[in-house]
């Protein structure tokens, strides 16, 4: 008997609502930067400050899918999963890159909101959105079927547990009302 039938078999629609959200609310962060005039410091720190949130989301959850998912994934199952679980964390680590690229240009613009740095953020988030897009697509396709196969219900519990794990107090809660929308 494997896992998925000895537990709760794993429901890749939350997958699929979670990838969802992060997919709209990432690809939202560029709007609204664009949308903030130059030089308006306080709808600049408030734009930035959510753009932080769902990059961190988006973070987290990647480093619980890379510490328990991918393991869980490869060993004893078939090569096709070694095999995707390479190519995802290949692409977790040009996505972690592109988020430092993204915490970098929020800093700039919070710093000076000026519209070249404002310019820049957005576009760092469009690509940054886009990479996160293909990412998705990929796991969607190759990876999820491998997970209903594989894990449980209780695999996915565990990375959204180890996904606000360490939070404080706050940032938990902006991470819970985040998810929620999803």
């Amino acid at each position: 008997m494997t896992a998925a039938t000895d537990r709760r078999s794993f429901h890749s629609r939350r997958v699929f609502r979670l990838h969802a959200h992060f997919r709209r609310e990432v690809a939202r962060g560029a709007d609204l930067v664009r949308a903030v005039t130059p030089d308006d410091v306080e709808r600049a720190q408030a734009v930035a400050a959510r753009v932080r949130i769902v990059d961190d989301a988006v973070y987290r959850h990647q480093c619980a899918e890379d510490t328990l998912l991918w393991p869980r994934l490869v060993g004893d199952k078939p090569s096709e999963a070694d095999i995707m679980v390479d190519v995802m964390v290949r692409q977790h680590r040009a996505l972690d890159a592109m988020s430092l690229a993204v915490q970098a240009a929020v800093l700039a613009w919070e710093d000076e909101p000026t519209e070249h740095r404002r310019d820049m953020l957005a576009d760092v988030l469009a690509r940054f959105s886009n990479a996160l897009g293909e990412h998705i697509c990929a796991t969607e396709l190759f990876l999820v079927p491998l997970l209903e196969r594989f894990l449980c219900a209780a695999d996915w519990a565990d990375v959204i547990r180890l996904g606000v794990a360490d939070c404080d107090h706050e940032t938990a809660l902006q991470l819970a009302a985040l998810l929620r929308q999803a």
